[in-house]
């Protein structure tokens, strides 16, 4: 009976320690607060969480002045080029050693750049930039990018666009910094979009 009397207690001990450290961990765990319903707005429905980082989709990607520039560009470049709009340097260069230095362009967007079609290789990055004010500036690139692009040999040519600028003298610009010929003659892109 006395053998029946300490098992019994024993059980009611262990018992007991097991609800003490049941209760203990519970207290422990942080609560879920309650989810709050969100109004889906315009922008609610373009916007994702990924990460616990809200992404929303850029718009517009390019502003008008930029859309008209391209096409302005496609126009009168010869066909041996290709004009991507908004190149990503992570896009361009392969970092390799110490990447401090990358870091701090790496976010950075080129305007233009022109390629040779034949190879991909860059034959000429275009910078555009206006005097405006206010959300639809578009500003010159950073002085160190530049000293950095100039370093590995890519040309770089800086292009003030305003609403009306002057076609002849950029078309000059352009065809100068990629080594073409700039006298009279139009190409067969301008020649055609003239008839239209």
């Amino acid at each position: 009976m006395v053998v029946g009397i300490i098992i019994g207690c024993a059980l009611i001990l262990l018992g007991a320690f097991y609800v003490v450290k049941f209760i203990n961990k519970e207290k422990g765990k942080p609560h879920k607060p309650k989810k709050e319903k969100v109004k889906k707005s315009k922008i609610a429905k373009n916007e994702t969480v990924v990460k616990n980082v809200h992404l929303t989709v850029k718009s517009p990607y390019m502003l008008r002045k930029e859309v008209l520039f391209w096409k302005y560009l496609n126009l009168i470049l010869p066909k041996q080029y290709i004009v991507v709009p908004k190149v990503s340097l992570v896009d361009l260069f392969i970092p390799d050693g110490d990447k401090s230095i990358f870091r701090l362009i790496a976010d950075k967007t080129l305007d233009y750049v022109i390629f040779n079609e034949q190879n991909m290789n860059i034959a000429l990055v275009l910078d555009i930039y206006d005097k405006s004010y206010g959300d639809e500036k578009l500003d010159e690139q950073d002085p160190f990018l530049l000293e950095i692009l100039a370093k590995l040999n890519i040309k770089v040519t800086s292009i003030f666009v305003s609403n009306d600028f002057d076609r002849e003298k950029c078309k000059n610009q352009i065809y100068s910094a990629l080594g073409l010929y700039t006298g009279s003659q139009t190409n067969d892109k301008e020649q055609n979009n003239d008839i239209k």
